[in-house]
């Protein structure tokens, strides 16, 4: 009698396990505005698209500062913002795309991208108390072109990724961004955003937020643009804000002190970080609306014998030179008299005669020498500038 073994095999059945994307905010504009924070109710309203297939759309209209910013959005960390824009008529105007939003008492700091419509490109143009910056980030100007081009009239699909201080921002392509920005220094705020300041109306549509650990995008920078930061002079330490000039600044002679008596208080040099182009965001520390409109930075020369040195000077400011306490003359910002009226500080201007600033010559004691550059906001938009000494 034969005995027939039965064996049983079991099969083991893994299903991938789907993770859905936390949602944090959607908005189709069919209902009212109450998840948004609006500094201007009268030009931001919600209208008839007049597309069956659209509804209902937010209208963003320039008067001046506007902006929509979603509520809460500071305590969302990294994200995703996804939505549709329409520009209606073929007239100045732009979409700005806000993140990092900061307001204070004193200030209101956030950063930007934005997308002209009627250029049909981006540009990145933060903004530091008002002040705006694209002057100092034109190397980011971004044209779209060919099936990507903005038409007017017609709804565009676009995406923001906001991931601490860096920002990437599609349009029509949702798979590869068509700038990546992280030369804006804060690292968390609200999302929202805005129309040109004086222009034609932007419409905005089907604005979803989803919550990401990482942006989607994990190629080079775009532009892919390699700065020279340790070619410049990168070593500053800034005071201020300030009301007014200062001569007890712009005279002391005694380099290294940490602080300096100004009204009876002692105000301290404070290590100041430039970009990591070797830019000084000047802005960061200057009011541009408020009263608090003048900084001085300082450096230290080294030099080993008694020598005239050549500096160069990109700036979006109008510079006072102080050496050693003596008064070394102006720089005046790019354009001021050169052709064309290319006011950009640009990152490569030692080396680029297409882009060249300011050149100075100052004459250097053996040892350290004290240079001081004293800037005044609230005259010019933008706020920063860059320097090179020639070796």
């Amino acid at each position: 009698m034969m005995i027939s073994k039965v064996s049983t095999f079991i099969v083991t059945v893994f299903l991938p396990i789907i993770s859905t994307a936390q949602v944090l905010f959607e908005d189709n504009f069919e209902g009212d505005l109450s998840g948004w924070e609006l500094n201007n109710t009268e030009a931001v309203t919600i209208i008839d698209s007049q597309n069956p297939k659209q509804g209902n759309a937010l209208k963003l209209t320039p008067n001046s500062n506007v902006s929509a910013l979603i509520k809460n959005s500071n305590q969302w960390g990294a994200v995703s913002v996804e939505g549709k824009m329409l520009f209606p008529k073929n007239e100045h105007n732009y979409l700005g795309f806000i993140y990092n939003y900061k307001k204070s008492i004193k200030r209101e700091d956030f950063g930007l991208l934005y997308v002209k419509g009627n250029g049909s490109y981006i540009r990145a143009n933060p903004w530091r108390d008002g002040n705006v910056s694209r002057l100092l980030y034109e190397e980011y100007k971004t044209n779209l072109k060919e099936d990507q081009t903005i038409k007017i009239g017609k709804w565009h699909s676009f995406k923001m990724e906001v991931v601490n201080e860096i920002c990437h921002l599609y349009i029509n392509d949702m798979k590869r961004p068509k700038i990546t920005f992280d030369l804006f220094e804060l690292k968390s705020g609200k999302i929202g955003f805005q129309p040109r300041v004086t222009g034609g109306s932007v419409w905005i549509d089907d604005i979803k937020v989803t919550a990401i650990k990482q942006s989607s995008y994990k190629g080079e920078n775009i532009p892919n643009i390699q700065y020279e930061p340790d070619s410049l002079l990168t070593k500053w330490e800034v005071l201020g804000p300030l009301t007014k000039p200062n001569l007890a600044i712009e005279q002391a002679i005694n380099y290294g002190d940490p602080s300096i008596a100004i009204g009876g208080e002692n105000l301290r040099w404070e290590n100041f970080k430039t970009d990591a182009r070797g830019a000084l965001i000047t802005a960061r520390v200057t009011e541009y609306q408020g009263e608090n409109t003048v900084a001085y930075f300082r450096t230290s020369l080294v030099a080993e014998k008694d020598k005239t040195v050549t500096l160069h000077f990109t700036t979006t400011d109008e510079l006072a030179l102080y050496l050693n306490g003596k008064d070394s003359g102006r720089v005046y910002r790019d354009g001021y008299i050169s052709k064309g009226n290319d006011w950009n500080a640009w990152y490569d201007f030692w080396k680029n005669p297409e882009h060249k600033g300011r050149k100075k010559k100052i004459s250097l004691k053996k040892g350290k020498n004290q240079l001081v550059i004293r800037v005044r906001n609230g005259q010019f938009a933008s706020g920063g500038f860059f320097v090179y000494m020639e070796k």
